[in-house]
């Protein structure tokens, strides 16, 4: 584990602390960054926040912290008791179903307003589906995605 790597975990569990939550983190380093998660705890519903904003300021709060101790740090993601893994599931699952809906009616449809991250998830899952093609519109918290036939 490198040095980086072992500044963000400490810096995610002192950040954490400030919500009462006294978790310790596990940390792995990906081709995506330093993943950094905390177990379900009774403090888990304040640490992700409604719809995971929360957790979002906390992951953003911890890049800056970390990009100040080394500029050449790669990108830290944390996730809470599996909140994002489980919202990416939910998303795809979501997608597909938005998908398979356009490809039979022959008519665009528009998700609700997503996050960038959200967003991202969405597109990239498809992408891969022929026959539809996505586009982001709206500006700031109205931005959406439309899936439209191909």
């Amino acid at each position: 584990m490198t040095e980086t790597t072992l500044i963000a975990k400490q810096r995610l569990e002192e950040l954490v602390s400030f919500f009462g939550a006294n978790v310790s983190a596990d940390a792995d380093e990906t081709d995506d960054g330093i993943e950094l998660s905390i177990a379900g705890s009774p403090s888990t519903p304040r640490l992700i926040g409604h719809r995971g904003e929360t957790l979002r300021a906390i992951e953003y709060l911890l890049n800056q912290m970390v990009k100040r101790i080394d500029p050449e740090a790669p990108r830290v993601l944390v996730d809470v008791a599996g909140y994002k893994q489980a919202r990416k599931e939910s998303l795809q699952e979501l997608a597909s179903e938005v998908a398979k809906r356009v490809i039979d009616s022959g008519e665009e449809e528009e998700l609700k307003p997503m996050n960038p991250a959200e967003r991202r998830i969405v597109h990239m899952t498809l992408r891969e589906i022929e026959g539809i093609e996505t586009e982001s519109r709206g500006d700031g918290q109205n931005r959406h995605i439309v899936v439209k036939p191909a």
